[in-house]
């Protein structure tokens, strides 16, 4: 039954993320994840490792010969492969996990190839059918977008021995190969990603050719293979393809703070001396000239610094946009990139719904078994419990892993002396298998940072979500993040958490001695409020714990306009860059 239902589960089931909701896939595991990516997997929602984000990429050139997304039948006519461990080795699928949805949000499929154990050994190809008819070419070049973990390659030591993947070429029929590019040679970087590789292969233009990618070795990581192209590029096309600096921060930035882009000559011919720009939630644009030179296929850094510097002093969320106008470009569609930053800690109330419209800045996973299971976002009317969104830990398929992993919240300012209400709703997706979670709180998002206790749920068999609703303080002034632990037992199924919610309660202590004033007292129109800190957010809590009104602002005074509440008691919470103020105020009529 619980085969039938994980599959179920996979077909329904698509992972959001980059702000596109993606199909899931029916042929692989919702599971059947990277073994490193699964740290900050979360980290900032538009951003798969917290600091870059990329476009999806362009091919458009002066004559294409071949493109491959791997979205229709598998496999695609005329490719072939060849097999040595039948379930780990080439497939179609896209797993649920945040970094297959960053290359070409239009696109539904990968090619994947799962990692095997210590014990056994990989040797898989993917192989291109014959690609002819390209001698009339001026230039040719094989483009490809490959994910993929530097640690568990043979360099990075971590894998024993580790694998590798090398793309190559034949022009024998593959009879023989030359390899065009391996992995293991890649300079080294953390966590698991999407990388674009660019090969000229205009030495082999005039004979018909097939390519490959191959993967060998053991205990490597899972290989992602996606918008595979063969084509002569234009002569002249250059783009922005990421934003690698700053990174969302839970700290205040400053009001000169450098960006950095990296450019790529997607062209034929070298670059130089051409305008490059970004422009910060569609304000005026800052515009530098790029006086160096880069080499077709080649990539340069820039960093936007001095008077050039963004000014990112306030926290909030921020959309950066940067660009290429290289005169001559005749590929427009690949000039822009844009990244989403989340800077500063978030201010009760707080809410998540996990929906394609939340912004996910600064959660994160922590896949503390090492398995290759562990949170992520999913979408599905069915299963949520309100609107398509929800977060889900699936069971490790061995039967005898139990669960041990966390996801936390973004990092959120909270106050001594305040009371706070956690509330989340959570379901077992099979009563016959219990799930099993406890909810921390601490000041870091680690599992020894998760010092204080807030819910334990040892055993979770509802498929209808129960609400869990939690008063708590916190001992010190401070940021803080919830952690949210899946302890299943072993071969146990999902386990579902929507609509997470932190709140102030209606009967929250007052706090008269700040400088903060609000007047008069009681009201009937209008309530004046002045604090000598910029006021970030104000909300107006009634004696039954509704929230009446709430808005986020930056100011030092406002007027509040209370014409159209009843007469009553309310409580308005002020929250600054330093403290929650609250407030008992009357409204008189």
């Amino acid at each position: 039954m619980k085969k039938f239902t994980l599959f179920f589960l996979a077909i329904s089931f698509a992972m959001v993320s980059f702000g596109q909701t993606k199909i899931g896939k029916t042929t692989v595991n919702a599971a059947l994840l990277s073994k490193t990516q699964h740290q900050g997997m979360l980290q900032t929602y538009n951003n798969s490792q917290g600091t870059v984000y990329y476009t999806a990429p362009s091919h458009a050139s002066k004559v294409s010969y071949m493109t491959q997304n791997f979205d229709g039948t598998w496999l695609p006519t005329s490719w072939t492969t060849t097999v040595l461990l039948t379930a780990k080795t080439w497939q179609q699928g896209n797993p649920a996990a945040t970094p297959y949805t960053t290359i070409d949000p239009a696109n539904l499929y990968s090619a994947i190839c799962p990692y095997c154990l210590p014990t056994e050994t990989q040797n898989e190809w993917l192989k291109t059918p014959s690609i002819t008819g390209t001698a009339a070419a001026t230039s040719l070049f094989l483009k490809f977008w490959l994910g993929f973990s530097y640690d568990y390659l043979p360099a990075g030591g971590l894998g024993v021995p580790g694998a590798t993947l090398q793309c190559k070429i034949s022009t024998n029929g593959g009879t023989s190969w030359t390899t065009l590019w391996d992995a293991n040679t890649v300079t080294a970087f953390t966590g698991w990603g999407w990388r674009e590789v660019s090969c000229d292969i205009s030495a082999y233009k005039s004979a018909p050719f097939m390519i490959a990618w191959n993967i060998t070795g053991a205990d490597g990581d899972l290989f992602g293979l996606d918008n595979i192209s063969i084509a002569e590029p234009a002569a002249i096309d250059a783009g922005v393809t990421a934003i690698t600096a700053p990174l969302t921060t839970c700290n205040n930035l400053s009001s000169a703070e450098n960006i950095v882009v990296t450019i790529k000559n997607n062209g034929a011919t070298a670059i130089s001396n051409f305008p490059v720009s970004y422009k910060i939630n569609n304000n005026t644009p800052v515009t530098v000239t790029y006086t160096g030179s880069i080499a077709s296929a080649g990539t340069a850094s820039y960093t936007f610094t001095g008077a050039n510097a963004a000014n990112l002093s306030v926290a909030g969320l921020y959309k950066i946009k940067a660009y290429t106008s290289l005169s001559g470009d005749g590929v427009a569609t690949n000039d822009t990139t844009t990244a989403n930053l989340s800077i500063g800690t978030a201010s009760i109330p707080y809410a998540m719904g996990f929906e394609a419209t939340d912004n996910l800045a600064g959660w994160t996973v922590l896949n503390t078994n090492a398995d290759a299971f562990t949170w992520g976002i999913y979408t599905g009317a069915q299963y949520a419990h309100t609107g398509t969104g929800f977060a889900a830990y699936p069971y490790n398929t061995n039967g005898t892993t139990a669960a041990d992993d966390w996801i936390f919240t973004k990092c959120i300012s909270m106050f001594a002396g305040t009371n706070y209400r956690l509330r989340f709703y959570y379901r077992a997706f099979n009563s016959a298998f219990a799930e099993a979670m406890n909810v921390k709180i601490g000041t870091v998002a680690s599992v020894a940072g998760m010092t204080t206790q807030l819910v334990d749920l040892p055993s979770i068999t509802d498929t209808t979500y129960p609400v869990s609703n939690t008063t708590f303080t916190v001992p010190a002034s401070g940021t803080y993040y919830i952690g949210f632990h899946a302890k299943s037992a072993a071969d146990a199924d999902y386990l579902i958490i929507d609509d997470v919610s932190i709140d102030i309660v209606a009967d929250v202590a007052e706090n008269p001695s700040s400088d903060i004033s609000m007047f008069p007292n009681p009201a009937s129109t209008m309530l004046t409020i002045n604090s000598p800190e910029k006021i970030k957010h104000i909300k107006v809590i009634n004696l039954l714990g509704s929230v009446v009104f709430e808005q986020d602002i930056f100011t030092n005074s406002l007027q509040l306009n209370t014409s159209d509440y009843t007469k009553g008691i309310y409580f308005v919470v002020v929250t600054t860059e330093k403290q929650n103020f609250t407030r008992k105020i009357q409204i008189i009529k």
